[in-house]
């Protein structure tokens, strides 16, 4: 068995639920301004997403890829949640995340499909005699007995279409209290803090569950700083590259916790017991080098303790709304007065 020399696969070989693979129609529509008040920009950019995860699962051009942008949004959509938890109060924000988490868990039988198919592509790439031969079989079991008919597919595509539609008319009555930046300082080191716990506990439990949790808390970091990078951009872009890479890594990882998975819901007969073992023993060893490939990356993104991340973040964002303002008064005070018939209103008789 050959699972190639212990380098991390390459990235464009893999689908994740990464931004970067598929470009951004509006890329500065899911950003808080700086000269708008913090409830307009998080009514804006969460009724935006819920729009655009609308008109994908309404396209039915490109079922994966739709089903795939769709789930994006719905996550770009709690990681606002997130971010303003605190204004929200605990009891909505808990509510509106569960309701946007169940039409995503709709969504998700066929993206899981898809995603085996890929990782299993991915694994073939880099084995060889038996372990081939047993991801062949994989592969095939896995085209024919799908996770759900089409029909149920399309079922799910339609009612979490109609969910999205509900939560538009929810979210655009959800109210942040107080309505500043104070607010999101909050929310941002709770998230930040639940992620340096969540990174401990993956590695002390090392099990599939605790790296989906980090995974998700990274998500949501990168997420954050993609939301506030118009503070100052090549900081916050280089924290969304190093949060996007990690989050990459972990997704590779969390493909793998998925296809391992499937193994024992398999029919009867699908794979002999050596070919599932040669399967998972491929799926154990691409984990160990993606989970030992994560931690300096963990280390770098989580160097700061969580309230020192808040305070600087809060700093940051109060120097740059000054400097907005600052550079509007002096931008109108270089503009050239208004001429009434030729002349400035000051110097008419």
């Amino acid at each position: 068995m050959s699972v190639g020399d212990g380098n991390i696969l390459p990235i464009q070989a893999t689908i994740q639920e990464n931004e970067t693979l598929t470009p951004r129609r509006n890329p500065m529509a899911f950003r808080f301004k700086l000269d708008e008040p913090i409830a307009e920009n998080f009514h804006r950019i969460g009724l935006e997403q819920i729009q655009r995860a609308r008109k994908q699962l309404d396209a039915n051009v490109a079922p994966e890829t739709e089903i795939h942008e769709a789930r994006k949004s719905i996550k770009r959509i709690r990681a606002l949640l997130r971010l303003a938890r605190e204004g929200l109060g605990d009891r909505v924000f808990r509510a509106e995340n569960a309701r946007f988490r169940t039409i995503a868990a709709r969504l998700a039988p066929a993206r899981d499909d898809h995603v085996i198919l890929q990782t299993i592509l991915l694994l073939e790439a880099h084995a060889d005699g038996e372990a081939r031969t047993a991801l062949a079989r994989l592969k095939t079991a896995v085209i024919t007995h799908g996770n759900g008919s089409l029909q149920e597919r399309g079922q799910g595509i339609a009612e979490a279409n109609t969910a999205l539609e509900r939560a538009a008319r929810r979210f655009r009555r959800l109210t942040i209290e107080p309505d500043d930046f104070a607010t999101l300082a909050k929310g941002l080191t709770r998230s930040y803090r639940r992620g340096v716990k969540c990174f401990a506990q993956a590695y002390a439990e090392n099990s599939d569950e605790a790296f989906h949790e980090w995974r998700k808390c990274v998500q949501a970091h990168w997420r954050h700083m993609s939301l506030l990078s118009k503070i100052w951009p090549a900081v916050f872009e280089a924290r969304v590259a190093a949060a996007r890479e990690l989050s990459q890594i972990l997704g590779d990882d969390h493909d793998l916790a998925i296809l391992k998975a499937r193994l024992p819901m398999l029919p009867a007969g699908t794979l002999s017991d050596e070919e599932a073992r040669v399967i998972e023993q491929m799926v154990l060893l691409r984990q160990h080098i993606l989970r030992r490939a994560a931690v300096p990356r963990g280390q770098l993104l989580y160097a700061e303790k969580a309230k020192a991340h808040g305070r600087w973040i809060l700093a940051l964002w109060e120097a740059a709304t000054a400097l907005r303002r600052e550079d509007a008064e002096s931008e109108s005070e270089r503009t050239p007065p208004r001429l009434e018939n030729g002349f400035p209103p000051t110097a008419r008789v």
